[in-house]
């Protein structure tokens, strides 16, 4: 085996061995996640270190559990009294149903169908010349919480969890709002490039 061989077998296994080193994780009530290192934890807060360096404090009662060694520990606590309603267990399903929203849902459908919208009230906002078009985004968004939601099973890490009614709430909760959000958002971009066309093709007539 020559030497120029052996050096990148060498730092092959080192490289694979840094990326074995599991980060550290919090997954906050939101079911949205952070990695990094987690250098101190508290009975009120964590002290975390995300991936950019960058250190900061973390409000104990956001947090439903975190993760070392690839070992999950739950800090969140069942306590009517504090606004906890749920028990650990469908927590922990709602939790996991709205991270795995954030990873894998996206609102193709509803975002084309709000650009093609807003485009549409853009463009004869323009041409008619009238301002009751630019209601086109607003009207449009509210609607798209009528839409299904379609959970991809082949990208879930446990398929066992649609047998959840509480992970598919929180699944559903995150979807809405980045149906909604993603409505809103690709609506009013189309309205401009409407209206833009709308301006081109009027001037080309002149």
């Amino acid at each position: 085996m020559s030497k120029h061989i052996k050096i990148l077998i060498i730092t092959a296994i080192f490289l694979a061995s840094i990326n074995a080193k599991a980060q550290d994780k919090i997954l906050f009530l939101n079911g949205k996640s952070l990695e990094g290192s987690l250098l101190e934890k508290t009975n009120y807060e964590f002290t975390f270190k995300n991936k950019k360096e960058k250190q900061f404090l973390i409000d104990k009662y956001r947090v439903f559990s975190y993760t070392q060694n690839n070992k999950e520990s739950v800090v969140y606590e069942f306590d009517t009294l504090s606004g906890n309603f749920l028990k650990i267990e469908d927590m922990k399903m709602f939790v996991y149903g709205e991270r795995d929203a954030y990873a894998n849902f996206k609102p193709i459908i509803s975002n084309a169908l709000g650009l093609a919208i807003g485009a549409i009230g853009g463009y004869l906002m323009q041409t008619d010349e009238s301002f009751i078009y630019i209601a086109s985004p607003l009207i449009y968004t509210p609607i798209t919480l009528l839409f299904p939601t379609k959970v991809k099973q082949s990208k879930l890490t446990e398929v066992k969890y649609l047998q959840e009614d509480e992970y598919l709430r929180g699944y559903e909760r995150v979807a809405r709002a980045k149906r909604t959000q993603g409505a809103l958002k690709t609506s009013l971009i189309g309205m401009g490039v409407g209206f833009l066309i709308g301006v081109i093709t009027n001037g080309s007539k002149d």
